[in-house]
């Protein structure tokens, strides 16, 4: 009884992974397809329309960082501002052309192409971090803010 579950497991097991090898490879020939590209400049522009508001923070955290506190909250809340009503206005107009391949190919118009890079692509330097700030981490990454140091 018990080997013949065992056996149950490990084919199904096989069969779970050899279908998820077969579907990789298919969504991989998919995402070339221009109807792909247009739906996923469709989600493009829809993500940014709803996550505009994250350039804010992110731009006051980069200043911040950067620079001091205050000018890092007035610098970065204004070029959060700008970045967000940019990234606004860059996912309305995806969300409404995207069945057009405009710009060629169904690039994205702003880079990154979403502002939470850390979970849809690139990871976001000093935030995705957080080993540094951690006493029980063992590498040698600066502690942040490091120019409050003295």
């Amino acid at each position: 009884m018990k080997s013949r579950v065992m056996m149950s497991l490990a084919v199904l097991a096989m069969v779970s992974a050899s279908s998820s090898v077969t579907a990789r490879s298919t969504n991989y020939e998919r995402r070339q397809s221009d109807t792909d590209k247009a739906f996923t400049k469709l989600g493009r522009g829809v993500v940014n329309v709803l996550t505009c508001w994250v350039e804010w923070p992110s731009n006051v955290a980069t200043e911040w960082e950067r620079t001091d506190p205050i000018t890092g909250m007035v610098v970065g809340s204004v070029k959060g501002i700008g970045w967000g009503f940019a990234r606004f206005a860059t996912g309305v107009y995806e969300t409404f052309t995207f069945p057009f391949p405009v710009p060629s190919g169904y690039e994205p118009m702003m880079l990154p192409e979403y502002i939470i890079t850390d979970t849809w692509g690139d990871t976001i330097p000093g935030i995705t971090e957080f080993g540094a700030n951690d006493p029980m981490y063992s590498g040698d990454a600066p502690t942040y803010p490091q120019q409050f140091r003295n």
